[in-house]
C-alpha cells in the first residue's frame, strides 16, 4: 500500500511508538524543504514479519516506558480521528490495532495504579508471616510454661495426697 488512508497510518504510527521503532526522516512531501518523521516505511517493514501478531500478543505490557505511553496519551488516544469506529471506516485490521493501542493505554493507567497496592500488599503478606512466626514461637513457648505448670500442680496434688 503506498499511500494508505490517515486512520491507517495513525494506528501504526502508535504501534510503532509503542514497540519502539524509530521513525524514518523524509523530505516533506508539501515541498517546504524541511525532514519530517515518516512512520510509513517502518510500519510496512512492521507489517510483513510473519511474526508480528505474535509480537502484540507477547507485548510486555507491565514494562511500557513511560516515555512511550507519553506519547501515545498525547499524540494518539487523545486524538479524536484514534477512534476505532471512525478508523473502522477505512480498515476493520486497522480497527482491531487501534483497540489493542487503546487497551494498552487503558492497562498502563491501571497498572500504574495497582502496583503500589500489590508492593503494599506483598509487603503485609510478609508482616504477617513474621508474625504468625513469631505467635507460633509465643505458642509453643507457653504449651511448654502450661506443661510445666501442669506437671507442678500434679505434683503438688500427689504431695498433699501423701502427706495426709
Amino acid at each position: 500500500m503506498k499511500s494508505p488512508p490517515a486512520g491507517v497510518k495513525l494506528v501504526m504510527e502508535a504501534i510503532c511508538v509503542l514497540r519502539g521503532i524509530k521513525p524514518d526522516r523524509i523530505p516533506d512531501p508539501a515541498g517546504t524543504g524541511k525532514m519530517i518523521e515518516d512512520y510509513w516505511g517502518p510500519s510496512k517493514k512492521l507489517l510483513g514479519d510473519m511474526k508480528f501478531l505474535d509480537g502484540l500478543k507477547n507485548y510486555d505490557k507491565d514494562n511500557i516506558p513511560a516515555k512511550a505511553m507519553k506519547e501515545i496519551r498525547q499524540k494518539y488516544t487523545s486524538n479524536p480521528e484514534f477512534d476505532p469506529e471512525k478508523i473502522k471506516s477505512a480498515s476493520t485490521a486497522a480497527e482491531g490495532l487501534c483497540r489493542w493501542v487503546r487497551a494498552m493505554d487503558s492497562y498502563d493507567h491501571v497498572a500504574k495504579i495497582v502496583a503500589p497496592k500489590k508492593e503494599a500488599l506483598t509487603h503485609a503478606e510478609s508482616d504477617l508471616a513474621e508474625a504468625l512466626a513469631a505467635l507460633k514461637v509465643k505458642q509453643d513457648s507457653l504449651k511448654e510454661v502450661q506443661d510445666k505448670l501442669a506437671e507442678l500442680e500434679k505434683k503438688l496434688a500427689q504431695a498433699q495426697k501423701e502427706k495426709e
